[in-house]
């Protein structure tokens, strides 16, 4: 790993190769998500519809200006992908859902990305796949940090 400078490591390389990895991995799906309808945006816009399905809280999760937010669920609506669903209790507010045909374009997508991800994880050992899961993941906030 490289020196930042300060004796640690560069942080901003680190940032770096993952934004790297990740618009790869998203460059070579690409082609499969436009055929479904989808641009890059869209898609994970459609996937945290299933945990965030307000538009106020998609746009900040997803850290995005809310007319992006308007315009994808626009996008994704005139595809039949979601649809807009009345908030009981509260008239003002309404809640999207993913449809049938937005489940299974999430699906195809998702095979795209594990498809293209999956051909730069095939330039590790197999330990290292598992190992490089872990990490990530732990990073992320998906565990606990390791014991001392």
């Amino acid at each position: 790993m490289s020196d930042g400078g300060g004796g640690g490591p560069d942080a901003c390389g680190i940032m770096a190769n993952l934004w790297r990895l990740i618009q790869a991995v998203v460059d070579d799906s690409e082609p499969e998500l436009e055929a479904l309808g989808l641009s890059a945006k869209a898609f994970f816009l459609l996937e945290a519809v299933g945990e965030h399905p307000f538009p106020a809280v998609l746009a900040r999760r997803m850290h995005l200006p809310p007319p992006t937010v308007t315009y994808l669920v626009k996008q994704l609506e005139e595809r039949g992908f979601l649809v807009r669903q009345p908030e009981p209790g509260d008239l003002r507010k309404f809640r999207l859902v993913q449809t049938e045909a937005g489940r299974e374009a999430l699906r195809r997508g998702q095979e795209a990305l594990s498809l293209a991800l999956g051909k730069r994880l095939g330039r590790l050992r197999r330990g290292e796949v598992g190992a490089f899961d872990r990490m990530v993941g732990r990073l992320a906030g998906n565990g606990e940090a390791p014991e001392a």
